[in-house]
């Protein structure tokens, strides 16, 4: 194989979804875990049994979908727990080459993903006012856990796009000054790690301020003013929905 036909191999659509099933590997293979759980439930439960005893009886399509999204969720949050615990800032910098084909679409599809199952988990609390006492308790429980897992993963999903982000600036602009380089500076940390950057995801998701991280390029400022925008939208219906919640449980 010639030099150009590789490299016309490379540009092709088949070799674009190829690199970016290998650099987003992790979060599809969840993703087509949770879809085979949301779809595989039956519409009901005649006597839920270990270990589906926690499921609603009478499982709506939304009901599946949350109970699907769930399961994606936590699958991705044990497989990147376990990639932050052995990484090094050298790991992160070879992963941010190979994570960066397709890494703005994904971060553009899990903030929609979580607001369609911000969306579900509204028709949730709506469809659970028709049940009786013990099954709408476990649809306000799946909903519950739906808003404490989409906000995580958000949140987490942002951290690692920040530091694939940072590390892809450095290597583009090596130029830059040592301060400003990356497009985000830690204080007294010139080789930051996952933790700093999930440090500035989670505080920018709670507070909606940078706390003591310095944005440094205009790259990262439209990142974060995309994560503050989407974040205060999400925490305003997490109020709402919590406030709908404590209301239907009095």
């Amino acid at each position: 194989m010639t030099a150009g036909s590789a490299k016309g191999k490379e540009r092709s659509p088949v070799g674009a979804f190829g690199r970016i099933l290998r650099a987003h590997f992790r979060l599809i293979a969840c993703g087509v875990a949770g879809a085979g759980v949301g779809l595989g439930l039956p519409a009901s439960i005649a006597h839920p049994a270990a270990p589906f005893a926690w499921l609603p009886y009478e499982m709506s399509m939304v009901t599946r979908g949350l109970t699907g999204w769930n399961v994606a969720v936590f699958l991705y949050l044990i497989a990147a727990a376990k990639l932050i615990a052995q990484s090094t800032h050298e790991s992160i910098r070879r992963r941010a080459k190979m994570s960066d084909e397709g890494r703005t679409g994904v971060l553009f599809l899990t903030a929609a993903a979580t607001c369609v199952a911000i969306g579900a988990i509204i028709a949730e609390l709506g469809q659970s006012q028709s049940f009786y006492e013990g099954e709408r308790a476990a649809h306000i429980a799946l909903a519950i856990v739906t808003v404490f897992s989409s906000w995580t993963f958000m949140h987490l999903i942002f951290a690692l796009h920040y530091a694939h982000e940072f590390y892809s600036e450095a290597e583009e602009a090596p130029h830059v000054d040592a301060h400003a380089r990356g497009g985000l500076h830690f204080p007294n940390t010139p080789t930051p790690q996952y933790i700093d950057f999930l440090y500035f995801s989670y505080i920018l998701g709670v507070a909606c301020q940078t706390a003591d991280v310095e944005i440094c390029s205009r790259k990262m400022r439209a990142v974060a003013l995309v994560h503050g925008v989407v974040t205060f939208f999400f925490n305003t219906t997490i109020l709402a929905l919590m406030v709908n919640i404590s209301s239907g449980l009095v």
